[in-house]
This record gives structure tokens, sequence and C-alpha cells, in this order.
């Protein structure tokens, strides 16, 4: 499961049990103090009824407008203030303020002939009682002096707040608890990805890149360890490949050293020769001179690659594109090579299909580089003479594909993918002379082109250089 539905399904089950606690507490609460609150109810509404008015409806009852003073006198001690009422006036008794306010609740009132009746009216016990052939009513109002809904929240306040306290304190502690539980869990599902992620970091600053981070749980922190390690094994590919970069440069100016001595003897044996009088003829001398230059030429060869190397190394290699026909260049490159060149040595042809092909953006001088690396690559490594050269131009969907097959021995099948990486050499004991870049140049200048080079075995090493139309 992800983390994050972890968490959101953790704080939603921390919402939802905190909320079912809360009301537990509540509902275990109100179960303990229910007969508390039906004892004060019950009290209060009893309470809404003065004590008294049992025995204030009995003098009531016997009470008639002859002995109404001496009613009045008994009820006054028990607290009630009697009147006696006759067309909605107050012919005797008490005449006060709230007894005057009760005349308009006591006309309206449907009373029994017979029998003295209660009402409680606006916190006022009210007994009334009817004399038809007198046509009046003997009233008796009790008005207390603590109001009763005060009262009422007065006896309910305390173990209220009781209750109050105690489901607050109880529902801060289960969600306090809770909140420790689901928090403790989250902490150990998030620290161990990154306790591990830490001890990682530690090894790869010790140099151990060779022991991954094995950790299965959270999705996200999955990837995240994956690609830790992903990073680790690239990390340590490079450092690999650095390595074997570090071995093969210096292995190549070794050979290039050792490649360089040859010409260089040869060119201070014949200079040598020419001072000291050994060439004592003019065609000696012309001879011993020429000698001396071919080696000057193929040292310069040797000491080019070294600096087509340094600008390809550092990015500098300059690039001026022109847009030109692919097909055409390449038979005048031929041609300037086959007039220069021993036909015993090698053989050139070209083909062009269709015989219009669209033109490319292409760098002259580059190309030419290119033309030449793979004109020695095939000298050096075809191992046959004379060497057939065959190069084929055609358009192949938004490309123009140039190939350059030999009929050399070609490359074994294993070594066939690495031809174009650095410093390599399919012949790692020297016996041919070489420094391992001419083909990572070409690789190098057609992926500035924004192409790019394969090869593969075709009764000989075929290379193919892959040139995009002009748009």
């Amino acid at each position: 499961m992800s983390l994050k539905k972890r968490m959101f399904r953790s704080n939603m089950m921390i919402l939802f049990l905190a909320l079912f606690s809360l009301m537990m507490i509540i509902l275990l609460v109100l179960l303990a103090f229910e007969d508390s609150f039906e004892q004060r109810l019950d009290a209060l509404e009893q309470r809404k009824l003065d004590s008294n008015v049992v025995q204030a409806v009995s003098e009531i009852q016997k009470t008639e407008i002859e002995n109404f003073s001496g009613t009045q006198q008994r009820l006054k001690e028990w607290g009630y203030e009697t009147a006696v009422i006759s067309g909605g006036k107050i012919e005797q008794g008490s005449r006060s303020k709230q007894m005057s306010e009760l005349l308009e609740v006591i006309a309206q009132l449907d009373l029994s002939e017979e029998n003295p009746e209660i009402f409680f009216r606006r916190n006022v016990t009210l007994i009334a009682k009817y004399h038809p052939e007198g046509k009046y009513c003997v009233a008796a109002a009790h008005f207390p002096k603590e109001d009763w809904k005060k009262s009422m929240v007065k006896n309910l306040f305390r173990p209220f707040l009781i209750a109050f306290f105690l489901i607050g304190t109880g529902a801060i502690l289960v969600i306090l608890l809770l909140s420790a539980f689901f928090t403790r869990r989250m902490n150990r599902v998030v620290m161990e990805p990154l306790e591990k992620l830490g001890k990682g970091v530690r090894r790869i600053k010790d140099g151990n890149l060779r022991e991954d981070i094995v950790y299965q749980g959270e999705q996200e922190f999955e990837d995240v360890c994956q690609v830790f390690n992903d990073m680790q094994h690239t990390i340590l590919a490079e450092q690999e490949q650095q390595a074997k970069n570090k071995k093969a440069r210096t292995d190549m100016v070794a050979g290039i050293s050792h490649d360089l001595r040859t010409p260089l003897t040869s060119v201070q044996g014949y200079i040598k020769g020419v001072l000291d009088g050994v060439a004592d003829t003019p065609e000696k001398e012309y001879l011993y001179l020429k000698t001396a230059y071919e080696s000057t030429e193929e040292m310069n060869v040797l000491l080019q690659k070294l600096f087509d190397f340094s600008r390809m190394e550092s990015g500098q290699m300059p690039f001026h594109m022109v847009s030109a026909e692919l097909g055409e260049f390449t038979a005048a490159y031929m041609a300037q090579k086959e007039a220069v060149m021993d036909s015993k040595q090698v053989q050139i042809t070209m083909k062009q299909e269709p015989e219009w092909i669209p033109e490319v953006m292409l760098d002259v001088d580059q190309v030419r580089r290119i033309f030449d690396n793979l004109l020695e690559n095939s000298l050096k490594y075809a191992m046959v003479r004379p060497v057939k050269i065959q190069i084929r131009v055609s358009e192949i969907k938004d490309f123009v594909l140039l190939e350059w097959k030999d009929n050399g021995k070609g490359v074994p099948e294993e070594k066939l993918d690495r031809i174009f990486e650095r410093f390599y050499r399919c012949d790692e004991s020297r016996n041919e002379k070489g420094s391992g870049i001419g083909l990572s140049v070409v690789k190098y200048i057609m992926e500035r082109h924004n192409g790019k080079a394969a090869a593969e075995n075709d009764q000989g090493l075929k290379i193919q250089l892959y040139f995009p139309k002009e748009r």
C-alpha cells in the first residue's frame, strides 16, 4: 500500500475511533448519572407547585365570602395572596401588582362549580374556586421568591459540570492514546527506510558501492530505495568506466608514443645518413629524404589523432555545417584518394541509389576526417591485399545512408557492439598499430551531425553512417 493511502487511512482511523470513543464515554457517563438526573428533575417538577398546595386547596374549598378574612389570614401564613374576584375586578383581599396581573389569566379559566382547581402559570401556583350563586371567584396565588428556571439550572449545573469534565477528560485521554499509537506506527513506517537510506549514504561515503538497500514496504519508499540503488549502480559503473578509460588513455599514450618512436627513429636515421654522406648520390639522397618525409607524415597522423582526441574530450572540436549532396562529396573524396593510392593496395568502388538524393547538412572537414579514419581502419585491419572498399549511398526514411564495406575478416560478433567505444581495440595484443580512438571519433562526429553510426559483419566489416535529411 502507498504511504499516502496509509497516512489517509491512519488519520481517518484516529478520527473515527476518537469520535466513537467520545460517544461511548458520553453514554457511560449518562448511564452513571442517570439516577441523579432523574431524581433532580423529579424534584424540580415537584417544586413547580407549592408544597402547601393541598392545605390551601382545602381552605379554598370551604371558604365563603363571609369567612374570607379568616381564610386569607391562614393562607397568608403559607405565602399565599388571596382575593375575591367578581366582574373581572378584585372585590376583597390582596390588590398587589402580581395579583392584579392574574386577573386576565383567571378570566380565561374554565372553572368548575364544585371543587377548586389548581393551575400553574408563569411559575405561579394558582388555586381558584367559582361560586355561581354569588357570581364571584375565590383565588389564592403563591408567588415564589426564586425563579424556577434559575433553580432548575442551579440544581442541574453541578452534575452537568462533573459529567462534562469526565467526558472531556476521557475524550482527551483517548485521543492522546490513539494519536500516540498511530504516530508510533507511522514513525516506524517512515523511519525504517530513512535509516536504511542513511546507512546507504554512509556506505557510499566510505566507498562501498556494491551493497544495495533491501527494503519492502511502502511503495513510495520502495521507489526511492530503488532509485538510490540505481544511482549507486550508475556511480559504480562510471567509476569502473573511468578506471578503464584511465588505463586505456594511459595505454593509448604509451602506444602512440611507441608508434611515434619508429617514424621518428627513421627520420633521424635517414637525415643523419644524408648529413654523414652515406647518401653519396643524388638518387640516394632523394630516396633518404623521401623516406624521412613519409615518416613525418605518419607522425603527423598520430599527432592529429591526439589533437582530435583532446578536442573531442573537451568538446571544442569545431563544426561548420553546410548544405551538400553526400554522394557528390563522397565521390570527390574517393577520386582524390584513388589518384594517390596504389591500386594494388586498395580498390574503391561507389554506387548511389537512386541517382538523386536529398541534401544533408554536414561539416566538410569533419566528414573528410570520418572517411580518413574509415580508410585507415580498413587498411589496418582488413588483413587482405588489395583491400576492396565498396561505398553505397542511399535514401532511407528521414536519413541519407552511407555504407562503407571492406572485404576483410570482419570483427568477432562479441566485440562488434564495442568498436565505437573510446580506446577499444579488438587486437588487444597490439599486433597491429592503433590508438583505439579512430571509430570513436567517427561516432562522435556523427552524433554532432544529429546522426548515428552502426556496424555489422557482411563478408567483411560494414560501417553504416546515417545523416539526417536537410529540413
